[in-house]
């Protein structure tokens, strides 16, 4: 009878500490989840506010057209096209996104969540390239303003977040 009670006793605390593990989870992610919303709408070319003001940092990287691709790098290689381009973080970003960089990204897959840090990822689509930059260092509006130019067979879109 006594190790039943104390078998249930483990029951109930490895119970208590899987809920206590789900609500701190969930509290995580809904922290987040105003800086996810605020850059999908960037992307998606709308206004965006958060009711407290988040940091805001940009990381410059370069697209290289290698093999018929654009990836995202920080490096040009010797017989690769580059455009220069920048990273938009949202958040207590980290210093460095050298995990991030050579891959290719697409607008549907431009918001890279990390710890307490969405990032805006440039993204290429054929021969167009989209990255943004903000105008400030922190921020509660954010308001993106496009520009587009092109240059040898390359378009270039650069969206100025202004906070």
């Amino acid at each position: 009878m006594l190790t039943l009670r104390y078998l249930l006793a483990v029951v109930a605390a490895v119970a208590a500490t899987a809920a206590a593990a789900v609500a701190v989870s969930n509290a995580f992610r809904s922290s987040q989840a105003p800086l996810a919303s605020a850059a999908m709408s960037i992307i998606a070319g709308g206004t965006a506010h958060l009711d407290t003001p988040v940091a805001v940092r940009l990381y410059p990287a370069n697209y290289t057209h290698t093999n018929g691709r654009w990836i995202l790098t920080d490096r040009v290689g010797p017989r690769a096209t580059a455009v220069p381009v920048y990273v938009l973080g949202l958040g207590q970003c980290p210093q460095s996104i050298a995990g991030l960089l050579g891959r290719t990204y697409a607008a549907r897959n431009a918001t890279v969540v990390l710890t307490d840090c969405v990032l805006i990822m440039p993204w290429a689509e054929g021969n167009a390239i989209t990255h943004y930059a903000a105008t400030c260092r922190s921020g509660t509006d954010f308001r993106p303003e496009a520009a587009e130019v092109e240059t040898s067979g390359v378009r270039v879109r650069l969206v100025v977040v202004n906070c």
